[in-house]
């Protein structure tokens, strides 16, 4: 402690909500040149960790990280040395690490990961593809005459499962899998989108999903499995379309359509929380919050970008937007001022394409954008943790999905990336 005990002094106490790292709380005369790693030596010191067992730290006051020397922040703010400093500190997340490459024929434009460990991929070459953590194929899914923008897994047991897919055809379509004989069969197409499907999600009690398109409606589906077709109204597409249905398959009509966008809609994604709360994002710049039990628009948030993505946090309650501009938008979806952003985050060069929150954290997010990087980020601070790059320079980032441990991201170059990402159950309690 004497090494790092010289020059002004400034009364500190430390605190942390994660108990494993607690040290007392008491003022400790701290000097004033310190900055992250001088203060986090000061914690591993009173923890008696040495060696291997040292551990890197950030440190927040007032709900934003420490990134100068204490000298320097209570210049920035105007206090004296006299004052006693109330510092939060955290475990720091370690960079992300590369893993591995999934190569493809044509962009991936959607990945999503599942908890037992496959991954799922849509592409431009109008397929929908199943991998393994091995980098294995496992199953090829061909139904679409457009290019896949959007998948979604309903459901997996073992060497089954189930799952979804949203193409530029218009058509939404259910698959069933079986990994112990390499089959898989269409079990229904959802029929009633006038544009290409944009995006789908399933919502927190797996009973029913949504899909966003380019017809600017978003329609509400049932998750249960047809035995013969509905009624399917389909006024809307020529003769010689029509001839390419697939008169074997089961079609399916939605339940409902919300009806309040204006332009294309980019993106929707259910609440956590909330099996009924959905939310959507589209090209009339608006931010809308949904109640689907009753088909109505609760609220609309208005910014002046096109919305490109959005995710839902489970554990914040907030909401993260993309849009047709480098900056990230996050917003409560419980406020009633419709125009009012609870922050913003800018590091970006271009469009921002994708968003994802962590899964165990309040404050963890990563972005992918047309800049070609993924950049990870911890809310509470001014920039990005951790900035990314997917693939080959320029080459542009179409989707992420940030599932446990792991962060894929899919774009122009063919290629769905993995990066290991740790843990951040403790820091979320932070």
């Amino acid at each position: 402690m004497d090494a790092i005990a010289d020059g002004p002094q400034v009364q500190v106490k430390f605190v942390t909500q994660q108990r494993q790292f607690a040290i007392p709380e008491t003022a400790i005369q701290t000097p004033a040149r310190l900055r992250r790693y001088g203060l986090s030596q000061i914690i591993n010191l009173v923890l008696q960790n040495e060696g291997e067992k040292q551990r890197p730290f950030d440190f927040l006051i007032d709900g934003e990280f420490l990134r100068t020397s204490l000298a320097e922040y209570l210049e920035e703010k105007n206090m004296s040395t006299e004052n006693v400093l109330t510092i939060e500190y955290v475990e720091s997340m370690l960079p992300p690490t590369p893993l591995s490459s999934y190569e493809h024929d044509d962009w991936v434009s959607a990945v999503q990961a599942h908890h037992p460990g496959g991954f799922l991929t849509g592409s431009y070459d109008n397929h929908v593809r199943l991998w393994n953590k091995q980098a294995e194929c496992t199953q090829i899914l061909t139904g679409h005459n457009g290019a896949v923008k959007a998948v979604q897994w309903l459901t997996s047991d073992g060497d089954n499962g189930t799952l979804l897919s949203g193409a530029l055809d218009r058509s939404i379509l259910a698959w069933e899998y079986n990994h112990a004989d390499n089959s898989h069969s269409i079990l229904y197409e959802c029929r009633g989108h006038t544009g290409g499907v944009e995006s789908i999600s399933l919502n927190a009690t797996g009973d029913k999903f949504a899909s966003g398109s380019a017809d600017a409606t978003i329609k509400i589906w049932t998750n249960i499995i047809p035995t013969v077709s509905d009624h399917i109204e389909d006024v809307t597409e020529t003769r010689k379309k029509r001839k390419t249905v697939k008169e074997d398959r089961i079609l399916k009509a939605p339940i409902s359509s919300l009806n309040a966008h204006t332009g294309p809609v980019s993106a929707v994604t259910f609440s956590s929380t909330s099996a009924d709360t959905l939310y959507s994002g589209g090209w009339d710049h608006s931010v809308r919050v949904w109640d689907i039990e009753n088909s109505v628009n609760i609220t609309t948030k208005n910014c002046e970008k096109v919305v490109h993505a959005l995710d839902y946090s489970q554990h914040s309650g907030l909401l993260a937007s993309g849009h047709a501009d480098p900056v990230i938008r996050l917003w409560d979806p419980r406020s009633e001022d419709s125009s009012v952003v609870k922050q913003t985050l800018s590091g970006h060069q271009n469009w921002v394409t994708s968003v994802s929150w962590s899964p165990s954290s309040s404050y963890m997010l990563a972005s992918g954008s047309y800049d070609g990087l993924i950049k990870v980020w911890d809310i509470r601070a001014k920039g990005a943790l951790y900035t990314l790059s997917h693939g080959k320079a320029s080459k542009k980032v179409f989707s992420i999905d940030w599932s446990n441990d792991i962060l894929l991201s899919g774009g122009e170059d063919n290629q769905m990336k993995i990066h290991k990402v740790q843990d951040m159950t403790d820091r979320a309690e932070a």
